[in-house]
């Protein structure tokens, strides 16, 4: 698997952010790539016919903080803003975003994250989070244009029908790279693993259905994955030696 893809004339590495590249933690504000995974990343863009990128529900500007590399593509909100996704606000998106923050005034550590596409609420620290999700969920299903995204402990309200999935494609199409590797472990990501075609690879960190090919326990194990892919993809097609656990 790993040698395939190490010798692929254009080599799209792609991955999610949160609960990927980094460990879950409950102020996501503190959350840092790990640094094997990062620098495995970094030495893999440099390589000739290989591009690195990250694609996260995250705005673009908590990824630009966090990779500094200048050859890194860097995509946000799930794919939203890639490409040409513009435009004036729509009244949609106004009146989820007054939704979602009178759900968190009224629910005690709940979390609202605006974006420039979607308003997200964040309820990994909430007690019993069970009936105000299922009320937003409720309420939002009768704002025009407005779709809900399940993700870990947060629920988006978007206005935008782009996807992982979509951006995926999309920038595949663009580099012309034939072979790609992509890394999540959201339900979000499940967009991009159902675009991958024969000879790619998706890597599922952590447990759980998954449409994934390959699974890995944990972002320390998806650091093993990475190191190993950037030895073979640097000797040329040869696996370096000692095998990451994949299941």
């Amino acid at each position: 698997m790993i040698e395939d893809l190490a010798s692929a004339n254009h080599l799209l590495i792609a991955s999610d952010f949160d609960g990927t590249l980094a460990e879950i933690v409950e102020d996501p504000d503190l959350a840092a790539p790990l640094a094997r995974s990062k620098m495995a990343l970094e030495s893999l863009a440099e390589l000739d016919g290989t591009t690195v990128a990250v694609i996260s529900g995250r705005r673009r500007s908590d990824l630009v903080e966090r990779f500094d590399h200048p050859e890194f593509v860097l995509i946000g909100e799930h794919g939203a803003d890639y490409g040409n996704s513009t435009g004036p606000e729509s009244d949609g998106l106004a009146s989820a975003r007054v939704l979602v923050d009178a759900a968190v005034s009224a629910t005690p550590r709940a979390r609202v994250e605006h974006k420039t596409r979607a308003v997200g609420f964040h309820y990994r620290a909430v007690a019993d989070p069970t009936a105000i999700v299922e009320q937003l969920r409720r309420e939002a299903s009768n704002i025009k244009g407005i779709k809900v995204v399940e993700g870990k402990m947060i629920l988006e309200l978007t206005d935008s029908s782009v996807d992982k999935g979509a951006a995926l494609a999309e920038l595949r199409r663009s580099l012309g790279a034939d072979r790609v590797v992509f890394m999540g472990d959201d339900l979000t990501d499940e967009t991009a693993f159902a675009v991958l075609q024969n000879g790619d690879v998706g890597v599922h960190v952590g447990s759980g259905p998954t449409l994934a090919n390959v699974t890995v326990a944990d972002p320390t194990a998806l650091a093993d994955f990475l190191e190993r892919l950037l030895s073979a993809r640097f000797a040329g097609g040869r696996s370096s030696d000692g095998d990451v656990p994949l299941t």
